[in-house]
This record gives C-alpha cells, sequence and structure tokens, in this order.
C-alpha cells in the first residue's frame, strides 16, 4: 500500500473532494471487511492504493480525538426530550455553533470532561456561557484561543458579557451562575481592566478564525456560499448573511427552507447521503424556488433576481454529455483494465462517442487518453491542481482550489468547451459561442472581477465602431498605502471576433511613485491581476514557461528587476530563478519553524507563497507563539518575515543547511524575457 507520507499536496486536497474518490470510501464503509478484501485475495489498482492512503491520512486526526481535545457536547430540546445535535466538539468549534444557533432553541451545553450539564433557554443563558468559555482560555489555552494574545480574548469575553447584560435586562431575568466548577476564576477574570469605553463592536473580530471554512456556491451567483464545518457538516448562506440548507453527516439529518426544521435521511437513499450530494442539490432546489420565493427566511428581491438571472443563463449556456450510450459491457472492460493492467474485453470508445467529448475542455487540450479518464471516471491535471468529472446528468464538474486555497467546484458551460472538427451534430448541442460571456469569465477568472460597470463598459466596447477599445478596473489586493490601476486592451478581428489581447498595471505609492508593466494576455499563460500586484510590488511569482531548448515546460520564479532600464515598449526586465537554481518552497517552509494548526495548513501555505502574496504564519519564539507574515524570496532561499505592521523581523542569511548550495547559484540567475 502506498504511505501516507507520499502523498503530495494534489492528493490531499484535490482528490477528496472527487466523486470517484467519494465513491470509493462509501463503498468501503458500506461493504464488510471480508467481502471487501475477498478473504485477502483483492488486488488493489494504483489508483485504489491511493485512496486508501488518502482516507488515512484525513482520519488521521479524527482518530486521536478524545475527550481531552474534544470535550463539549450539545443537545436540543425536542418535544420533551434532549437530543443530541452535537457531538465531540472542540472549544473553537462549540463556540461556533453556539454563536450562529437560533436564540429560540432550548439547549443543554454537556461538558464530558468535567461531567457537567449547563441549560441555555435564552439568549442571556447563552452569552453568559460563551463569556466562561472564553474566560477559561487564561487558565487553560485551546484551539478557541490559537493565535490570539490575551487582550483578544478580553475583547470577545467583553462583548459577550455586554450581550449577557444587554439580553438578562431585556428578558428581566435573574442572573444565574452557570459553570460552577470554578468560582473564583469568574470573579478573577470579570474584575479584569476591559478598558470598555475603548471598545466598540466594530474593534472586535471573529471572522478570521473561521475563512478558511467558506466555500463559494459552484453553481448559485456571486455571494452565495457554504458554510462548512470541521466534522463535514455546512449550511449555504445569502449574501445578506441568512442561512437556507444545513446538513449534519453525524447525526445524517438536513434542514431546508421550509420552516419545518431538521429531517432524517437515514433510510432514504433518494436523498443526498455525502455533503457535496447536498450541495448540488440544495443549489438546484434554491433556483427552482427562488421564482414564487416560498422560502424561510425570504429571499430580497435583489437576492431573487439574480437567481432567476443566473437560472436563465445557466440554461442557455448549459453543456451536457448526455448521448454518450456508454454500455456497461464497456465500463466493467475500462474497471478491468485500470485494476489489473490488462483485459480480455473490449472497453473502447466508439468514432461516434468520441466525437461527442470536447476536444479542448477548460484551457486544456484533450487526448485520446484524457477522454477515456473523463467518460470512465477522472479526469487529473495535476500540474494545475484542477479535476473534471462526469456526472450523471451529462454536465461535466471542475474541482480545484480557489485563490484562498480553499476547494470549489463549477458545472463547465458551452463557453469552457471546443471541439477542432466543428460538425454539424456537435454544433447542434453545443449552441452557439457566447462571446460576451467568455469575455466576462475571462475578466473574472484572471481577477478583474465581475461588477456591473466592467460587464457595462465591455459591451459597450464591443458594440461601438472601433477596432480597439480599452476598460479601467482597479485592485483592492495592494498593501495599505499602494495603488494598483488597470487598463484592459481588447482588439476586433475582420470577421467579429473580440479578443483581450493585453493588460497595462500601474502602481502608485503614498510617495506618489509610479510603477507600471504591460502584461499579455493568451489562454495558456497570463500573470493574474494579483500575480501583477506582487510583481509590482517587488515579490517573486513560481511561473511555468516554455524552455526553448527542450520543448518542455519548466518551472521559474520571476520578479521585476527595477534597477535596470525598462525595455522600449515600457516594460521592466525579469530576473529569472530556474529550476537548476534549486529552490525548493516546501523545504525552505520546513526550516523556517513555522506552526501549522492542522497539517493541511502547511501545503495551502506553501502554494500562496509560490504565489507571490504576503502570508499570515505562527512562529515559535522563546517558547510563544507569534503572529507573523511571510513573503518567499527565492534569490535567498528563505522567508522574510513580518510583524502586523510589515517591519521586516529577520535577515537574509541563508537557512540551515543550505548555506553550501550558494556557489553555483549566481550561474543559474539570468535577466531575460520569460514569454508567459
Amino acid at each position: 500500500m502506498e504511505l501516507v507520507n507520499d502523498l503530495s499536496w494534489y492528493d490531499k486536497n484535490i482528490t477528496p473532494i472527487t466523486r470517484a474518490y467519494k465513491n470509493f470510501v462509501k463503498e468501503m464503509k458500506n461493504t464488510s471487511p471480508e467481502q471487501w478484501f475477498k478473504d485477502g485475495e483483492r488486488k488493489f489498482s494504483g489508483q485504489e492504493k491511493k485512496f486508501i492512503a488518502i482516507y488515512q491520512f484525513k482520519n488521521k486526526a479524527k482518530m486521536a480525538h478524545s475527550v481531552n481535545t474534544h470535550p463539549y457536547s450539545i443537545n436540543e430540546l425536542i418535544g420533551n426530550s434532549f437530543q443530541e445535535k452535537f457531538r465531540n466538539m472542540t472549544a473553537k468549534y462549540a463556540v461556533e455553533v453556539l454563536n450562529n444557533y437560533d436564540d429560540d432553541k432550548i439547549l443543554q451545553f454537556v461538558d464530558n470532561k468535567r461531567n457537567t450539564i449547563v441549560r441555555i433557554d435564552n439568549p442571556s443563558d447563552r452569552h453568559n456561557l460563551l463569556f466562561d468559555l472564553w474566560a477559561k482560555e487564561f487558565q487553560n489555552r485551546t484551539d478557541l484561543s490559537s493565535g490570539l494574545d490575551n487582550r483578544q480574548i478580553e475583547e470577545r469575553m467583553v462583548y459577550h458579557y455586554h450581550k449577557y447584560e444587554r439580553t438578562e435586562n431585556n428578558f428581566n431575568i435573574e442572573v444565574n451562575q452557570l459553570i460552577k466548577d470554578s468560582p473564583e476564576s469568574r470573579k478573577s477574570t470579570r474584575d479584569l481592566d476591559w478598558e470598555e469605553n475603548n471598545l466598540g463592536f466594530e474593534d472586535l473580530f471573529f471572522e478570521e478564525d473561521f475563512d478558511e471554512n467558506l466555500v463559494p456556491a459552484s453553481g448559485l451567483p456571486q455571494g452565495w456560499i457554504w458554510r462548512e464545518y470541521a466534522d463535514g457538516s455546512g449550511s449555504l448562506i445569502s449574501p445578506s448573511e441568512n442561512s437556507y440548507y444545513s446538513y449534519d453527516l453525524q447525526t445524517q439529518e438536513y434542514r431546508l427552507p421550509d420552516g419545518r426544521g431538521w429531517r432524517t435521511l437515514r433510510d432514504h437513499y433518494d436523498h443526498p447521503q455525502t455533503l457535496f450530494d447536498f450541495r448540488i442539490f440544495a443549489e438546484q432546489n434554491l433556483k427552482e424556488k427562488a421564482a414564487k420565493n416560498d422560502l424561510s427566511p425570504k429571499l430580497s428581491e435583489e437576492e431573487k433576481k439574480d437567481l432567476l438571472n443566473y437560472r436563465t443563463f445557466m440554461k442557455e449556456n448549459e453543456f451536457k454529455l448526455e448521448k454518450l450510450q456508454i454500455t456497461e459491457n464497456q465500463r466493467a472492460a475500462y474497471a478491468q483494465k485500470t485494476e489489473f493492467g490488462t483485459t480480455d474485453d473490449d472497453y473502447s470508445l466508439t468514432k461516434q462517442q468520441l466525437d461527442q467529448i470536447p476536444d479542448v475542455l477548460d484551457g486544456h487540450q484533450l487526448s485520446k487518453n484524457d477522454k477515456y479518464a473523463l467518460v470512465f471516471g477522472l479526469l487529473e491535471k495535476q500540474e494545475y491542481g484542477e479535476s473534471y468529472e462526469l456526472l450523471g446528468n451529462g454536465e461535466i464538474l471542475k474541482n480545484y482550489l480557489n485563490e484562498d486555497n480553499l476547494p470549489s467546484f463549477k458545472i463547465l458551460t458551452i463557453n469552457d468547451i471546443k471541439f477542432n472538427n466543428q460538425n454539424s451534430n456537435i454544433m447542434e448541442t453545443t449552441k452557439e459561442f457566447n462571446q460576451v460571456q467568455y469575455l466576462k469569465d475571462q475578466m473574472k477568472y484572471l481577477g478583474f472581477g465581475e461588477d456591473e460597470k466592467l460587464h457595462k463598459d465591455l459591451e459597450k466596447g464591443i458594440k461601438s465602431k472601433k477596432n480597439e477599445f480599452e476598460i479601467k478596473s482597479s485592485s483592492d489586493k495592494a498593501l495599505p498605502g499602494n495603488k494598483v490601476d488597470f487598463i484592459l486592451k481588447f482588439n476586433k478581428t475582420q470577421s467579429g471576433g473580440v479578443f483581450l489581447n493585453s493588460y497595462h498595471a500601474k502602481l502608485t505609492n503614498d510617495k506618489n511613485e509610479e510603477m507600471s508593466h504591460n502584461f499579455p494576455v493568451n489562454r495558456e499563460n497570463t500573470f493574474t491581476a494579483k500575480e501583477a500586484v506582487n510583481l509590482l510590488e517587488g515579490r517573486s511569482v513560481k511561473i511555468e514557461f516554455l524552455n526553448p531548448k527542450t520543448d518542455q515546460k519548466e518551472p521559474a520564479f520571476v520578479r521585476f528587476d527595477f534597477s535596470e532600464p525598462k525595455t522600449e515598449k515600457g516594460n521592466y526586465k525579469f530576473q529569472n530563478f530556474y529550476k537548476n537554481y534549486g529552490i525548493d518552497t516546501a523545504e525552505i517552509v520546513e526550516k523556517s519553524n513555522l506552526v501549522f494548526d492542522k497539517p493541511e495548513y502547511k501545503d495551502s501555505t506553501i502554494k500562496s507563497l509560490e504565489k507571490g502574496n504576503i502570508v499570515k504564519v505562527k512562529i515559535k519564539e522563546n517558547e510563544q507563539m507569534v503572529e507573523a507574515k511571510a513573503v518567499l524570496n527565492p534569490q535567498y532561499k528563505n522567508l522574510n518575515l513580518y510583524d502586523q505592521d510589515m517591519t521586516r523581523i529577520n535577515t537574509n542569511k541563508p537557512l540551515q543547511g543550505m548555506e553550501d548550495e550558494r556557489g553555483h547559484d549566481k550561474a543559474n540567475v539570468k535577466e531575460q524575457s520569460i514569454k508567459r
């Protein structure tokens, strides 16, 4: 079997969100060990061995759960008895659940470590309990206060104490001491100097702890997000921050926006059984109900309008592979070939079947093997961190990580596919190419956004009689004091095509100094708007370029050389650090003594550093955890570390174990033009 330590970043982050992996795990859980292993005679394919290793990796943390680290449970009064709703929760997860629970619910908060039960009848009780949970962090730090200093803990306590006092007065109820095991600690924390007059609600900070759990909805307009929890449960949140659909994997229950509360999924096999399935079901259900708006709570008029417009657009631009007619014999033969490396049966796709499959998918030119992988299971593009699945209804689902390194999904449309032969039968099924929507999507994925003004400027330029036109945009991703403006340049062809050829980026700092560069745009390799900001602010970005000597794509880190004069086209020269320079971001991170709350955070940090981003990190200094910001420095093969005010706190001294590599490095650093 493949060792867990051999798993790649792609294996740990992309593969687990694919349907192939989830179906494998579901089958494994629902099959007895004797049948699963075929009495020890089963031979697992390479892909199945990898799935097992991933499953072991993802469950390693869950297996380590104990009453010491996950002591809390929450029961809800349903009818005349309390029923368990959440179990084995950490302090951080418990506080998040309490913060999001409906005020009219009567709860029991169970501390299994101390064997105590606290009854919550009203908001006052809840805030009193939350105050106590934060107060306990002074005595025993948990994941609740991870990365926070004492001052930040006090701020959260002040917030809940004020809410407790306010709700207590509103309900005119008597103050009750909820947790009786340590009254002295309650008194000592309440007697602290809170500096209440200096605090306002805007000073309190909650969202940062949970940003990593917010995932954009794949089949809904911008602003709809899925809030995920540590146990795999989730809820759909609207742009106005209302919760519409919820799902609990532990209890196998779900809640719809119809006011009927929680319902069980057990023994209802026609209902979704995984969070992924529930997402698809919920998003489709929401779009179907948007017109009548028979939801609780009601959609706002703007939300309703956006959903109806989005539904219309997706219907007009949908792409489905509905007529492939893959036989069971073909599927069985392909599975046998994958598992054992050989098969006596024929799994070959007919010419008619192959012609129905796009030649270009989301910018990827598909080989014959790629088409087989897509039709029979999973098409993986590991170098891009993307995978594609053919769903049961014929739609193609893209799995990827967004710019914040969070799992994301997207249903591909006709704007994401292309056929080289363009025969009439295929064109009838794919409908006419939508030029305007393609350009809108292109601007979105390059990081220029999708606001209404940008789209109106695009449509105005397309309708104009000029062969060239420009659109202005800006970025909010720059450092404080820096302003970045973009000019997107479009060209028209004689046949009516419109193309985004390049964009001009200009950074103006707080000294009114300007730096600018022209970035070409092409289908294969283009710097995103965020990468352009990173380059103009002096940071390095990892790219792939075509090496003319080998005719192969190779990685390199590039940055602008501000010390050299610009080229005739007004561009900076690149300083390039090639593959043989020996930059290993994972090794640099490992030797920088960073501390990660979860193993997967390390992989996300590495990817973000390679994009040139300023990344929030934690470092251990004098036996204490300190928050800092890190920037990858490829030239010195280390991390530049800064405090919260972006003041440098380390030097360019080589990391231990990497000093001897410097002798030959300079020969591998060159200044030249890399086309991307």
